[in-house]
């Protein structure tokens, strides 16, 4: 029984490195897919066109009805859809995925957070409000820095991730107050996002993929839409079933250090030391608003004399 025990350990913890891995990794891959001249668009359209596909038999299996698809999938996909991955996109060519790696994530969990307890009525512990604040601080370094700088341009990357931020804020958590399966979720923003594909494509001036190597398509298309919109949410869920919810979401913090990492070695990008800093600020913020530091109460005992 233990040895079972410890090898779901192993695969929880297995599991939820790769999602955090995978997830840390997109902003890198989709800054590399702009370097090597693929457009926002075009990114959206492989990421969703893919993803739309494989995952539609999941509505089918689940009976979405129509209505559902055209009420919350629409409100989902707003949030988790088209205009997160080109508000993102546009963002990095902006900023440096380094940023998005730190301020997208922080902002989503600032949001949900404050979205939560207004909409869901749920708790603000204190650890919850210092992680929020230490969040804010942090990604208020970094944007302050890129303002010093005199880098207008850098931030207003920065804020298009804030506003990336509250996007998927709004998908998580219209998903908890609908209360809606995550593959169900996840199903009806790529099917969703892949129809409104379809007019993108088809009315737009522009000539897509026409100048871009089959191998580079494949490569980016397995990335967007099978890696990054499939296989990341099957291992955090699988994580989550295995650890628990509290401490499967320990992986959720891991992100922003795997973004900047895999930024530094592939896209030589450079962090400086008031970044390290925010850096650190957002994921020690992000450690306490996950409630995986509690605070100790201590009880007062009353002693007869």
């Amino acid at each position: 029984m233990a040895t079972m025990k410890n090898k779901e350990v192993v695969l929880g913890i297995c599991m939820g490195l790769v999602a955090s891995f995978i997830w840390g990794s997109w902003p890198v891959i989709s800054k590399l897919a702009q370097i090597q001249s693929i457009t926002s668009v075009e990114i959206t359209i492989l990421r969703f066109g893919v993803s739309g596909l494989i995952l539609l038999p999941v509505l089918f299996y689940h009976s979405a009805s129509l209505s559902s698809l055209c009420t919350k999938g629409v409100a989902l996909a707003i949030g988790a859809g088209m205009p997160y991955v080109l508000l993102a996109v546009n963002g990095m060519s902006l900023s440096s995925s380094a940023h998005f790696g730190i301020i997208a994530p922080s902002c989503m969990l600032v949001f949900s957070t404050l979205g939560s307890v207004y909409l869901l009525s749920e708790k603000l512990t204190r650890q919850r409000l210092l992680g929020v604040l230490m969040i804010v601080a942090g990604v208020f370094i970094v944007g302050w820095h890129s303002l010093a700088l005199t880098s207008r341009q850098v931030l207003i990357g920065d804020l298009m991730f804030v506003g990336c931020g509250a996007l998927w804020a709004s998908f998580t958590l219209l998903s908890k107050y609908w209360k809606l399966n995550s593959w169900v979720a996840t199903a009806m923003v790529s099917v969703v996002s892949g129809v409104a594909c379809v007019p993108l494509a088809a009315f737009s001036q522009e000539s897509f993929f026409s100048n871009i190597p089959i191998s580079t398509l494949l490569l980016q298309g397995v990335f967007q839409g099978v890696l990054v919109a499939i296989c990341a949410l099957y291992c955090y869920s699988k994580s989550v079933s295995l650890l628990g919810a509290a401490k499967g979401s320990v992986f959720a913090a891991l992100v922003p250090p795997f973004a900047i990492v895999l930024g530094v070695l592939i896209l030589n990008e450079v962090v400086t030391w008031v970044e390290v800093v925010g850096i650190t600020c957002v994921f020690l913020g992000m450690v306490f608003a996950l409630g995986l530091v509690k605070f100790s109460h201590k009880k007062v005992v009353a002693v007869e004399v």
